[in-house]
């Protein structure tokens, strides 16, 4: 049974997910501040639930705190929606950030992709399947339903890099960051937006897998994309 950290100091968020999570197969732990989440980061724990507005502290101070230690997935949970706060909070390290208020359902599915996620180990997985799309890492090519499409070096290197990270929204800093590396201080955003218009063409129906975030970056979204 997976074990969830829930950081929140708002009562009715706390009963609200606890119960939802906990009827869904899930054990939950609730901390309302900052100290009492990081005596609970000594239980065996699959994901972090975080809030950022906590009475003790910021929450991005405990974000930093538990990368340093460990790789546990963490989704911010809160009402910072600014861009800045999202572009932070995924810079800092979270695998998801989710603005409220939210619907339970959509919580879990976010919970489940990033779970997934985990569980693949996409560092020592050399192929990679969505759907109709695979990417094998060690012969360099992409199928689409079976048939081979041949792609430039950036849009593998961008394809594998949204195919490793499903559901996750990737800054569009950090992608360039990844992807070209030490010339990345010489590359153009409107490079990146290049790339990513003539990946989308060569997917075919499965283009609208690769979701723009606006004014953040891009996500890759499992489930096969309506035609």
């Amino acid at each position: 049974m997976k074990k969830i950290l829930l950081v929140e100091d708002e009562e009715n968020i706390i009963f609200a997910v606890k119960r939802y999570l906990e009827n869904t197969g899930y054990t939950v732990l609730s901390a309302p501040t900052l100290s009492q989440a990081k005596t609970c980061l000594q239980n065996d724990l699959d994901l972090i639930l975080l809030d950022l507005n906590l009475p003790d502290g910021d929450g991005f101070a405990f974000l930093d705190l538990v990368r340093e230690k460990s790789s546990i997935p963490i989704i911010c949970l809160t009402v910072r929606d600014s861009d800045g706060d999202i572009i932070r909070g995924l810079d800092s390290g979270a695998d998801d950030y989710i603005t409220k208020p939210f619907k339970l359902p959509v919580l879990k599915a976010r919970i489940e992709t990033v779970l997934r996620r985990v569980k693949k180990d996409p560092e020592f997985q050399s192929i990679l399947q969505s759907d109709g799309v695979t990417l094998d890492k060690n012969l360099k090519k992409v199928f689409i339903d079976q048939r081979e499409e041949e792609l430039s070096l950036k849009e593998f290197q961008l394809l594998c890099l949204f195919m490793e990270n499903p559901g996750r929204t990737l800054t569009r800093e950090l992608i360039i960051d990844l992807v070209w590396g030490l010339e990345s201080d010489f590359v153009y955003d409107n490079t990146l937006s290049v790339n990513i218009r003539r990946l989308r063409h060569k997917l075919g129906h499965y283009q609208n897998k690769i979701q723009t975030v606006r004014g953040i970056g891009y996500r890759w979204i499992e489930g096969e994309m309506p035609r």
